[in-house]
């Protein structure tokens, strides 16, 4: 299977535990079902689209400084953490870009999860 088709079905499984907690603690609260099954798929595509988002402007390096200097300063208090030789910003910035991972997986899974919301909003107001 390839990974990104893997990286898909995780994320649908994730919005799949997600909306049914969701539902599960609306329903408890006596809401309806077609509102309860709403609110679960909306808060499934709202975690889901954020996730994937911060993802993707992890993936083009924007938190790579702040990275660089909290690990930076970390091993400057705790100089008994450091392991390897010292490495400079630019070399960070290779090895970082070298094991970041797709962000299309989890948008791809919230964009379901957010067409399922509207599917059930219509019903909850139309029926």
């Amino acid at each position: 299977m390839k990974g990104s088709r893997k990286d898909l079905l995780n994320s649908l499984a994730v919005g799949a535990l997600i909306a049914a907690g969701v539902c599960a603690l609306n329903v408890s609260r006596n809401y309806g079902w077609s509102r309860s099954v709403c609110d679960g798929f909306f808060v499934a595509a709202v975690m889901l689209l954020g996730v994937g988002t911060i993802r993707t402007i992890n993936n083009r390096g924007a938190f790579d400084v702040a990275g660089y200097g909290l690990r930076m300063a970390i091993e400057l208090a705790l100089p008994m953490l450091k392991h390897g030789e010292k490495e400079d910003i630019h070399q960070y910035r290779e090895r970082k870009a070298a094991e970041r991972k797709s962000s299309a997986g989890l948008l791809l899974a919230g964009a379901v999860y957010f067409l399922l919301s509207l599917a059930a909003l219509a019903v909850y107001e139309f029926f």
